[in-house]
């Protein structure tokens, strides 16, 4: 499978890095927008961490659940909560009509951009991340193209949004409760299977290949690398109201590459 352009610019910048410095960069976070970052070493001493980012990218996210009238602070989050994330909840309470009945349109969050930054802040800093890379361009990077700052001056060089929206949490292992349920739609497509659990999942074994892969409404299944056997999911039929964090890259570009040596004495 192609690499996206914001996997090419981490590794480009990646190698970048380790060309400019005397440092080992490595890009250990891994390639998602909740980790990554890339761990800078000088022999065995870890230095720091550096936040790359592809021009407009996502930040963080909260997931929220609605309970009554309002809105609270929900564990499925990918981010830790903090004092920040306690404040864009309180707003979100105070102006609970706008957002009540989204379905699945964005909204946009107008709502102090210093609580924001703040909370973005927050959150690299619990992953030990002291600067952020980035640029508008993802392949044959040069100096020009690349910012590189401290994370707590990043309100100088990005712009921040947040936006509302409800997105589905995704398909899951199907829970043990469902076995039952999941055999009675299967038996009325094919008796001929059995099922085993195998570390917390649920494996069909089918003694031929199945043409379709939804079993009834609620139900699916996946290949594994076995012919005729396939993992047991089911389906997400909820939506889960969140708030995305969104980090625009402005013109003023601009590398600190001797502020970076100078902290770390390289």
């Amino acid at each position: 499978m192609a690499l996206q352009k914001w996997e090419i610019f981490q590794e480009e910048a990646t190698d970048f890095l380790n060309n400019y410095f005397n440092a080992n960069f490595k890009m250990d976070g891994g390639y998602h927008v909740t980790t990554s970052y890339i761990t800078v070493r000088e022999s065995i001493r870890t230095l720091t961490n550096i936040e790359a980012k592809f021009d407009s990218t996502d930040a963080g996210q909260i997931v929220l659940s609605p309970e009554g009238n309002k809105f609270y602070f929900c564990e499925q989050s990918k981010n830790d909560e903090n004092k920040y994330t306690n404040e864009i909840i309180k707003y979100l309470n105070s102006n609970y009509s706008l957002f009540k009945g989204s379905n699945t349109a964005n909204i946009h969050v107008d709502i102090d951009k210093n609580i924001l930054f703040n909370w973005v802040k927050t959150i690299y800093n619990e992953k030990n991340v002291e600067w952020i890379i980035s640029s508008k361009k993802f392949n044959k990077l040069t100096l020009k193209d690349l910012l590189f700052i401290p994370v707590d001056e990043i309100e100088k060089y990005f712009d921040i949004s947040l936006v509302f929206r409800r997105k589905k949490s995704g398909n899951t292992q199907i829970p043990g409760k469902d076995i039952a349920d999941f055999k009675e739609q299967l038996d009325l497509i094919n008796k001929n299977y059995t099922i085993k659990k195998t570390n917390n999942k649920y494996l069909l074994t089918m003694k031929s290949r199945l043409s379709d892969f939804n079993i009834g409404s609620k139900y699916l299944v996946s290949m594994t690398n076995v012919d005729c056997q396939y993992y047991i999911k089911k389906k997400d039929i909820n939506t889960n109201p969140n708030i995305m964090f969104q980090l625009n890259l402005k013109d003023n570009i601009e590398f600190k590459g001797d502020r970076f040596k100078k902290d770390y004495d390289l």
